[in-house]
């Protein structure tokens, strides 16, 4: 038995609550088919941390193409929006998207960049790189229309990430990326548990913050004392 197929399996048996529960507010991949049909390949991208006190914003993008889609839906793969998932569940489907070679780019962007210029700018700033990597004909992101948005062929979905599979996979990837990066901080920057609260504003957090002041990392923006 292969891993890939050993993995088909302990997907349905691990969640198969949490796929009974919310798989019907998923498209279960229509509006990507719709839009490869006269298309090659579009990219989904989503963000995690937009509303943290501290570490950075991520920007995740998965690629997609025809023979890729036709792979997840043979195989009857999708993501659910990460917010919905347990850590373990969201690094078990990033697993996923590794190991049946799904495209993908992470990017973060730093507290002091947010702090300059803003978070929406920060986003765009995810956005392009990512587009300039992949080159891709469509975007779909996951929000609200940004105005002025400088990309072309741009196609916006509030709470996208809870029915289009696609932006499901781009906020898992956003998601694990950034937890990485506040578990690998946490070992650095001891005082604030950012393992536990990943930059959040819990209230262990900003009685922290209070005592220490704010760390390197901090969004001095976000801070009102």
């Amino acid at each position: 038995m292969s891993k890939f197929h050993l993995s088909k399996i302990l997907l349905r048996k691990k969640f198969l609550s949490k796929i009974k529960k919310y798989k019907n507010n998923l498209s279960f991949w229509s509006l990507e088919k719709k839009l490869l049909k006269n298309k090659q390949n579009i990219l989904a991208l989503d963000e995690a941390g937009r509303g943290a006190l501290a570490g950075p914003l991520s920007v995740g993008g998965l690629f997609l193409d025809k023979i890729s889609l036709r792979l997840l839906i043979k195989n009857n793969i999708f993501f659910f929006d990460s917010k919905i998932l347990t850590p373990g569940e969201r690094f078990f489907f990033r697993k996923i998207i590794k190991k049946i070679n799904l495209p993908y780019k992470v990017v973060l962007i730093s507290n002091k960049t947010i702090d300059k210029k803003g978070v929406v700018y920060s986003f765009i700033a995810g956005i392009e790189k990512i587009y300039k990597y992949f080159q891709p004909e469509i975007l779909i992101i996951d929000g609200p229309k940004i105005k002025n948005f400088p990309l072309p062929r741009s196609h916006f979905f509030i709470k996208g990430d809870r029915n289009i599979c696609s932006l499901g996979g781009a906020s898992i990837l956003a998601k694990t990326k950034r937890d990485d990066y506040m578990n690998r901080i946490d070992l650095k920057i001891k005082e604030y548990n950012f393992s536990r609260n990943k930059g959040y504003g819990t209230k262990e957090h900003l009685k922290v913050i209070k005592i220490y002041g704010p760390s390197k990392i901090h969004r001095r923006s976000f801070l009102n004392f």
